[in-house]
């Protein structure tokens, strides 16, 4: 009908034009009303589906809005701080190393400067899982008592001999093991016991699993850490991903786009592979498994796709590229969760041209939203981006587009809250605050125990 329309609006329109103006204007004003009416009865009504997912596409918009917003009024060494995952003194009760005045040049002075994230080591782990809990405890109470965000607490626990719960939580095998020995469903059961353990404690994130398949090139460095083939590694790395995601462990998969058997905290990998294999051994596991994840940690490697002439970004490693970071795992892989760095202090970066205060940069220009640190200060290299942020407002941009990353992960995770500001009338879209989450759990120690017998009895069935 409208095409109907349109065609009887161009022939009064052709008549209008051999006619005096005043004529003219008036009956076009006519013809303008009759037809916006007439356009409007052809318009169809929306269904009440379509008005409810109107609605709820505008609550998820006032959302987006309240967490930007919230972004927005941090204090600048607040908002800094997000985006560092640090190693930290203690396992009794946690303190501060650093104080914000060392973001401008005034190291003694200022509040605390304390991580968006905290890496507990083994030496942060008591054996007594009250005791772990109550430090991590500390850490909370640390961050709210200096009017900070609480942070995310992480571990590296793939099992095997990168487990940093060794001495508190069930027994874990490395991936290897555990492919090559349980079922599907066992391994399953392995790491929801291991999940419910650890959100007992009081972590929020593992760094794990290692979802890379094993090959000739990096069979080496992984040994025991992956869980093989590439069958194997879509099996049960799925199997591992759903069960920690499950309990409410976030799960960060390792890592992006792969390695070599160049051990990373001396020399940069290097992987040199036809586009064919770089997509069915190298990418299919990530393609399959970042779905079900949280978050994904980047390699140094760098990449060299031998046949493909359009590919150029072979000499810069992984972590800091906008084609692996940007293009290809946000944009083609379609990616919403956290993007961490790998350590940014290790050698691979270091001794090949990319210096912490260099890296660093380069990490949030590639689109990064994390950056992983070994060390117990991050004051220094904060410091450096804070002040690229002030002498570019395009990196601003970036900084805050990745803090905003960071505090929808601390919402999903129950570290923060999305609230409603005020109650809406009939059918107007509520307003939303970003809040801190005021309920903190208490550790339960007859469920911890029935969880490490849980994990323990698998390998008896």
């Amino acid at each position: 009908m409208a095409f109907f329309a349109l065609i009887l609006y161009t022939c009064f329109m052709k008549i209008f034009m051999r006619v005096s103006a005043p004529i003219c204007a008036k009956a076009l004003c006519l013809l303008c009303v009759v037809f916006s009416l007439f356009l409007s009865s052809c318009t169809k009504k929306l269904t009440p589906e379509q008005i409810e997912l109107q609605r709820k596409q505008a609550i998820e918009q006032a959302k987006d809005k309240a967490v930007s917003d919230y972004v927005s009024a941090l204090p600048r060494e607040v908002k800094i701080s997000q985006l560092f995952l640090v190693n930290i003194e203690g396992n009794e009760r946690y303190h501060a190393v650093e104080k914000t005045g060392v973001l401008f040049g005034k190291p003694e002075s200022g509040s605390p400067l304390v991580s968006g994230g905290v890496l507990l080591f083994s030496y942060n782990i008591s054996n007594d899982p009250l005791e772990t809990h109550e430090y991590i405890s500390s850490i909370r109470d640390f961050y709210i008592k200096n009017q900070n965000i609480p942070p995310y607490i992480s571990v590296d626990q793939e099992g095997g001999y990168v487990n940093r719960l060794r001495s508190l939580t069930s027994v874990l095998w490395a991936e290897k093991k555990v492919a090559d020995t349980f079922s599907l469903d066992g391994a399953a059961q392995l790491y929801s016991a291991q999940a419910r353990q650890m959100k007992n404690l009081g972590f929020h994130l593992n760094l794990a699993p290692v979802i890379e398949v094993e090959n000739d090139e990096n069979k080496d460095f992984l040994d025991t850490r992956s869980f093989g083939n590439l069958e194997k590694v879509l099996s049960y790395g799925k199997n591992c991903v759903l069960a920690y995601e499950e309990n409410q462990i976030a799960t960060v998969l390792k890592h992006f786009p792969g390695n070599s058997s160049t051990d990373p905290h001396s020399g940069l990998p290097e992987i040199s592979v036809t586009k064919k294999e770089f997509e069915e051994y190298y990418l299919a596991p990530f393609k399959n498994l970042l779905p079900h994840a949280s978050a994904v940690l980047m390699s140094h490697a760098r990449l060299t796709i031998t046949d493909d002439e359009s590919y150029t970004e072979s000499e810069i490693p992984a972590c800091l590229s906008p084609y692996w970071v940007t293009q290809v795992l946000r944009n083609q892989l379609n990616f919403t969760g956290l993007i961490f760095s790998d350590d940014i202090f290790m050698g691979a970066l270091s001794k090949n041209g990319y210096p912490p205060e260099k890296a660093v940069v380069s990490a949030i220009e590639a689109g990064i939203n994390v950056i992983m640190l070994s060390e117990k200060k991050f004051g220094s290299v904060a410091k450096i981006l804070l002040e690229t942020a002030t002498e570019k407002p395009e990196f601003a941009k970036k900084i805050d587009a990745a803090v905003e990353q960071v505090i929808r992960y601390k919402i999903k995770a129950g570290i923060l809250d999305i609230k409603e500001a005020e109650s809406a009338e009939n059918d107007e879209i509520p307003q939303f605050t970003v809040e801190i989450h005021t309920d903190y759990p208490d550790f339960d120690l007859y469920t911890f125990h029935q969880d490490y017998k849980a994990g323990t009895d698998i390998f008896y069935e």
